[in-house]
């Protein structure tokens, strides 16, 4: 009977009834084995036996492992960070709670932050995450990674310094950086995580850590119990003062004014983004499609500070007086109710990052200054890390039939993190340095010696300042832009067919000349200054086979397009405007008084009769050298309204005719 009972055991085919019975029967078997050391039916030996027994129980534990639900993980803040972190939580099966106190901003009626920057880094973490998600966000974005982005002059819009962040992403196969509307984003990012695992008007103010389940307190005093807590409820966050007490953020010194507007600059297919620098102040300007451009005003002053009724725009104007026409124009196309202002904090990561089955993510507990543009990367980057590392860990119990080791997990992420998160920190705190240090000419900054820079004279700074950043940069932005993507699973490791530069790209970083005659526009000469008796604004044409002729009273037997400017100072054949190969020229036809040329430089020279010499959009040009006849020079996308300034640049607009 016995050994009838085994050779069943072990020949038949497996069904849940004969695990049952073979384990019931094993120590049966087993005695017999013992008992009857020459027994020589079916058994081959008592190797086969153990080996049968094995099996058995391996398959029984994993169909226990099947019916074993993962961890539940509960999240505190439905921002970028968050609802990054819960889809890829919920990818891997992972149940998810996600509590929010203000879905507002995501349905697009709360008070509009403007767009945000995903760099490549963060775009690959993306696709990892989940590849139809991050085609959608590639799809909304607006590309500037594929286009010249740098430093430039905020006096001169001179270039000093260029980024080139397409080449770091497409020679590792990452898509390219992309700016995107946060509502926009984060409708995304709900759509996929879903209505189901997002709890509105949910504010996380108290959690408690049993040491085998955390539970987590809402405003309102409902409760939530849960396996782990991911704090990712930003710069201000309850759970990290809960976790380490309360602490104060750090003020980067700076206030920062920020505005949307509809304005389309003539080399938006060359130029993406740029940040022009001056002595405590700095600005920047990107392309966020759809024919607006999204800008922030950094300006040195004491946190706290307000301004009066309506008054932003016109206290931009004043702080910016003398800048470039880039800045100037942008902030004119600006409406006073879009523009914002904030003070710029930032909370330097600490060496710990959680307790026991809590943990911080985002700018909960790295929150960085935005020169970098890293901030929402680095969250995203983070997500992606944390929900890898729980995956992990409970691959590990699977195999090893015990809990998931959530708090091993957790620190795991923390190690993983911690330096390329407080490098980047780093990275933005001293971009803010830099880029408010900055000194053009001798004299800026030197109190009663900051006359010295009306003569234009260089800082030698400038000199040793462009050698160490043309180092340096390539091989930061490489870092920055590459990321962990060696590592990362679940992507293609390639870019997308329309993350394409233009053939000339190469060509923009060396050579100024052909950067600047990718402008594209309408090139206009706007009466400009107090003693301007002018009031017709003059389109200049294209057509150089008509050429402009300027006069006070042009002879019609030349042929040309003639335009005329009654001024005491203006001869009869004055000047001459020719275009050729992209560019403008301007010829003195032996005029009395002179043609005058003052460049973005502040350099003001004397056009030789009958040899055409190139002037630039901003550049100032004079009929004559009593400044009656004084035009700046405008190149202008679309039709606008005209409008110019005194030559004291004090942000005052005169009305063109």
């Amino acid at each position: 009977m016995s050994s009838t009972l085994f050779c069943y055991s072990i020949n038949q085919p497996p069904t849940k009834l004969d695990f049952t019975r073979t384990h019931l029967l094993a120590p049966v078997c087993k005695h017999l084995y013992l008992d009857l050391p020459s027994f020589t039916g079916k058994l081959k030996s008592r190797r086969s036996l153990v080996g049968v027994k094995a099996a058995t129980l391996s398959v029984e534990d994993d169909q226990k492992n099947k019916k074993k639900k993962k961890p539940k993980v509960l999240v505190a803040g439905g921002g970028i960070g968050g609802l990054v972190f819960a889809l890829a939580a919920k990818k891997k099966g992972f149940e998810v709670l996600v509590f929010e106190k203000d879905l507002s901003a995501i349905r697009g009626e709360g008070q509009y932050r403007g767009p945000i920057q995903i760099q490549s880094n963060a775009l690959a973490a993306l696709e990892a995450i989940d590849i139809s998600v991050a085609e959608q966000v590639m799809e909304a974005g607006c590309i500037t990674g594929d286009r010249i982005n740098g430093l430039v002059d905020g006096v001169s819009g001179t270039w000093y310094v260029k980024f080139d962040t397409f080449t770091p992403a497409v020679s590792r196969g990452l898509p390219v950086t992309r700016v995107i509307s946060r509502m926009t984003l984060q409708q995304i990012l709900a759509r996929a995580v879903g209505e189901d695992v997002i709890r509105n008007e949910s504010n996380v103010v108290d959690f408690k850590d049993s040491g085998n389940k955390v539970t987590v307190v809402l405003e309102n005093g409902q409760r939530y119990e849960g396996d782990l807590l991911v704090g990712a409820d930003g710069i201000w966050s309850k759970v990290r003062t809960n976790l380490f007490g309360r602490s104060e953020a750090t003020y980067s010194g700076y206030t920062c004014y920020t505005g949307i507007a509809d304005f389309v600059p003539p080399d938006i297919e060359s130029v993406g983004y740029r940040v022009f620098l001056g002595y405590k102040q700095y600005f920047v300007s990107s392309d966020v499609g759809g024919g607006k451009m999204q800008w922030y005003a950094f300006h040195e002053e004491p946190a706290g500070g307000v301004d009066a009724p309506n008054g932003m725009k016109k206290r931009l104007f004043e702080i910016f007086e003398g800048w470039c026409d880039n800045v100037l124009d942008l902030l004119d196309a600006t409406e006073e109710e879009a523009i914002l202002r904030r003070d710029i904090y930032d909370r330097t990561p600490s060496f710990t990052w959680g307790k026991g089955r809590v943990t911080l993510l985002g700018d909960s507990i790295h929150a960085m200054q935005p020169n970098m543009g890293q901030g929402g990367c680095m969250a995203i980057e983070d997500s992606y890390q944390l929900a890898w590392e729980l995956e992990e860990a409970w691959k590990q119990s699977v195999t090893t039939s015990r809990r998931v080791d959530i708090v091993s997990s957790l620190k795991r992420y923390e190690e993983s993190r911690r330096l390329r998160v407080a490098i980047i920190h780093g990275m933005a705190r001293m971009a803010a340095i830099m880029a408010s240090t900055y000194k053009a000419y001798l004299g800026v900054g030197l109190g009663p010696l900051s006359f010295l820079a009306k003569f234009r004279v260089p800082h030698p700074g400038i000199i040793g300042g462009r050698f160490f950043m043309d180092i340096t940069m390539p091989l930061m932005l490489d870092w920055v832009l590459g990321g962990n993507s060696e590592k990362l699973e679940g992507r293609s490791p390639s870019c997308r067919l329309t993350d394409r530069a233009d053939d000339r790209l190469r060509e923009w970083f060396v050579d100024d000349e052909a950067l600047e005659r990718t402008i594209n526009g309408e090139w206009y000469l706007i009466p400009y200054g107090n003693k301007c008796s002018v009031l017709e604004t003059l389109c200049l044409t294209k057509d150089k086979d008509q050429p402009c002729i300027i006069g006070s009273k042009p002879d019609q037997d030349v042929p040309g397009t003639h335009i005329v400017i009654r001024s005491p100072q203006v001869s009869k054949m004055h000047a001459r405007v020719i275009y050729k190969d992209g560019a403008f020229f301007l010829m003195d036809l032996r005029s009395e008084h002179g043609t005058y040329v003052t460049d973005n430089l502040g350099r003001r020279y004397r056009v030789t009769p009958n040899f055409p010499a190139r002037f630039r959009p901003s550049d100032i040009i004079e009929f004559g050298s009593d400044k009656k006849a004084a035009f700046k020079v405008k190149v202008i996308r679309t039709t606008p309204k005209l409008t110019t300034r005194d030559e004291k640049s004090d942000g005052k607009l005169l009305k063109a005719a």
